[in-house]
């Protein structure tokens, strides 16, 4: 055999051995093991998430191809977007070192979430997510079957997955209020409690009619349309972190109003606002004399519907449909 061939045979028996040894590697498993991604997003037609703390939410499209939460609630279309592109994005960074296999694996033992997808009723893909790396960049992961968790990232994006899958239900609900076509409204009322000789109702029938204390009154069209107009994708800020105790405290208090919308389908949709107290968070508490402000005049604690949850809302979007009567009656030029 001359010394080319006996230099081949080496070469490829030196080759075989390196990637035997290679393979034997803890983050060498089987491909499926490591391949946290869904690529077909649009197959996904439910998602299931649970933490260790006992929380769980479902996200599923309904027959309109619209994503509920618990079959309750509209989903946050931004935040189900972003789930389905965090699977299609999301890969390996790197393997964990033996010395960090058993602490990863109690991170995500004990704090864990529990994430299911399903294209109909077949399920296609479980996925454990733990906490961040140290550096905040990577994040724990383990597909369902495998023994061996990875790092994963998104190319390109500095940061850690975990707040993405969301156990909490409110957090996944569209943070909507009023989203109702001007020619789907059947009727409007709104009632200052405070200031009762300020509330009104509006009739949408051929042509809207504002009446006061049941008494039409001469309102003014293009200023009725208007205002029918502004019940569009009006959203809430956020939900208020105070303990159940004190929203229903709140809850109970007289209100600053209420508004009563009536579609014409019959469905109704109402918004209950509260005065809110000046806190650290207010940008202005005192007025141009320098005197504090008795209440909080950038945002106001409301709810909507008869749900527990106290949210927040802002004067600069809401502030539009807080009119009164006399409104409805002035110049074109004084309403603006």
């Amino acid at each position: 055999m001359n010394k080319k061939l006996q230099l081949l045979i080496a070469l490829v028996l030196v080759a075989g051995v390196a990637y035997w040894l290679i393979s034997r590697q803890p983050w060498s498993t089987m491909g499926e093991l490591k391949d946290f991604s869904i690529k077909d997003t649009s197959s996904i037609t439910k998602m299931f998430f649970a933490d260790k703390r006992g929380h769980s939410v479902l996200l599923q499209r309904d027959e309109n191809n619209v994503w509920m939460v618990n079959n309750k609630f509209v989903a946050d279309l931004a935040k189900v977007q972003l789930m389905l592109a965090t699977m299609h994005d999301v890969e390996v960074r790197n393997p964990i070192t033996d010395n960090e296999h058993n602490n990863v694996i109690s991170i995500l033992a004990t704090d864990g979430i529990k994430a299911e997808y399903y294209s109909g009723k077949k399920l296609i893909k479980t996925i454990y997510v733990g906490s961040s790396t140290p550096d905040l960049t990577g994040t724990y992961m383990l597909v369902d079957g495998s023994s061996k968790p990875f790092v994963t990232h998104i190319n390109g994006f500095v940061g850690y997955l975990t707040p993405r899958f969301i156990t909490s239900e409110k957090l996944w609900k569209n943070k909507i209020v009023f989203n109702v076509a001007p020619d789907e409204i059947k009727s409007i009322s709104v009632n200052y409690f405070s200031d009762p000789h300020q509330s009104f109702v509006i009739e949408n029938g051929a042509l809207p009619v504002i009446k006061q204390n049941n008494i039409a009154l001469n309102g003014d069209q293009k200023f009725l349309k208007y205002y029918l107009a502004c019940f569009q994708n009006m959203y809430f800020e956020g939900y208020s972190e105070a303990k159940q105790q004190v929203m229903d405290s709140v809850k109970s208090r007289i209100p600053f109003c209420v508004i009563d919308l009536t579609k014409k389908d019959g469905k109704k949709i109402k918004l209950q606002v509260n005065i809110k107290a000046i806190d650290k968070s207010t940008l202005q508490q005192e007025d141009e004399h320098g005197t504090p402000l008795p209440y909080d005049t950038e945002r106001y604690f409301a709810f909507i519907n008869d749900e527990k949850d106290m949210v927040l809302i802002q004067q600069h979007v809401f502030g539009k449909i807080f009119r009164t009567p006399q409104e409805f009656l002035l110049k074109e030029n004084a309403r603006q």
